[in-house]
């Protein structure tokens, strides 16, 4: 194949037809002979030496690159240009004719293009533009471009009507104010604008798609979460071990009403409580329970049987019965001192919050009033285990 690009002829055996096409009648004599001769020019336009990447300030290939990224367009002075390089044009303020003159030869602000030959004014060929030493030559000389990845863009120059081939042939004058090098941060946003510009509907969703997993774990982490059950309090509504799907969207607490079950963050009170008996509390822990008072609502007071009375009826919810006692009853002990027992009204941001366990739950009886703002979140559904799976959160 190397030999073929070469001798510009598809070679096997070193015999091509007329067609270009190879033969392989001498197969035999290829095999006895078992290597082909390939000759070809080479055009040596400049040599360089005693260059190091690895100097200071680097040279050879780092320094090159490190030249190309800090060069900048300036209409204030020419730059130059060489063979093989790659510019980017930019959409320049002030450069509207120009950038409207390139553009009418296909030469578009944001695409990599590369500088295949270059020619002085007479025709010669040269290998950069500094070889010049007159101003008027520099400008002079003939960039034949191509855009890199050309091939693969055969049908897009077709879109915006171009029925030559490449590569096209500008002045180095014509270019020389509004181009950067791929290096360069100026070539950036030229680039990104270009490739919305020539298919903004692939790039949008290809956007959209590496840019998704940052809404969503933000959307997952501030508005959506799980949460496992992680007592008796709330049995049998809630069984230890139940993992809850919980929204946590703004303002959840005007989303409430009388009866829902709600976390919320522990206030100083029940914080204290815990802490005393031992228990470390996180910044995100998170508490539930179910609402049976809201602002307004008074003459609670605990009665007989640990029970709990609002406005003069029994407080609303599930029989609080149906759960096993605790052995020791602690919660007998921590109601004695309940902060919550005998309250004459709810303040306009508090509720009053209960377990649906009263034997085990320590709730506003015991941690008093809940401000609420502290409620965060209501459970969508009970996604664990798959034997009480609920896909509501109606508890």
């Amino acid at each position: 194949d190397v030999c073929a690009a070469l001798l510009g002829t598809n070679a096997t055996n070193g015999n091509a037809d007329e067609n270009g096409d190879a033969t392989d009648a001498n197969n035999d004599n290829y095999n006895a002979g078992g290597a082909l001769l390939a000759q070809g020019e080479i055009t040596v336009f400049d040599t360089r030496s005693g260059e190091s990447s690895f100097s200071f300030p680097p040279k050879g290939g780092i320094g090159a690159v490190v030249k190309a990224a800090t060069a900048s367009s300036s209409s204030s002075s020419f730059r130059e240009f060489r063979v093989g390089e790659v510019i980017v044009p930019k959409d320049m303020r002030g450069m509207e004719t120009q950038i409207n003159y390139l553009e009418q030869q296909f030469i578009f602000p944001g695409i990599d293009y590369r500088i295949m030959t270059m020619t002085d004014g007479e025709g010669n060929e040269i290998f950069s533009t500094e070889s010049l030493s007159d101003p008027r030559q520099k400008k002079q000389a003939l960039l034949a471009l191509r855009p890199c990845g050309w091939k693969l863009q055969t049908q897009l120059w077709k879109n915006y009507g171009m029925n030559t081939d490449w590569p096209v042939q500008i002045s180095a004058g014509a270019i020389s104010d509004v181009v950067t090098t791929r290096f360069n941060t100026d070539s950036a946003i030229p680039r990104i604008v270009s490739a919305f510009r020539r298919d903004w509907k692939t790039y949008t969703l290809a956007l959209a798609v590496a840019l998704t997993p940052i809404p969503a774990s933000l959307l997952a982490r501030n508005f959506v979460s799980f949460y496992v059950i992680p007592s008796a309090s709330m049995e049998p509504t809630l069984l230890k071990g139940d993992v809850l799907l919980v929204e946590k969207f703004p303002r959840v607490y005007e989303r409430t009403t009388y009866g829902d079950v709600v976390l919320f963050k522990p206030p100083p009170t029940l914080r204290d409580i815990v802490t005393s008996n031992g228990s470390q509390l996180s910044s995100t822990s998170l508490f539930v329970k179910r609402v049976v008072g809201l602002p307004g609502d008074g003459d609670i007071r605990l009665v007989d049987n640990n029970e709990v009375t609002i406005n003069s009826k029994p407080s609303i919810g599930p029989n609080r019965e149906l759960c096993a006692d605790e052995p020791l009853r602690l919660i007998d002990r921590l109601l004695e001192n309940g902060k919550g027992k005998d309250i004459d009204r709810l303040g306009e941001d508090e509720v009053y919050v209960l377990g649906d366990c009263k034997a085990v739950s320590v709730d506003s009886r015991v941690f008093g009033t809940l401000p609420k703002e502290n409620i965060v979140g209501k459970p969508l559904a009970r996604i664990w285990p798959l034997d009480r799976v609920k896909l509501s959160g109606d508890f």
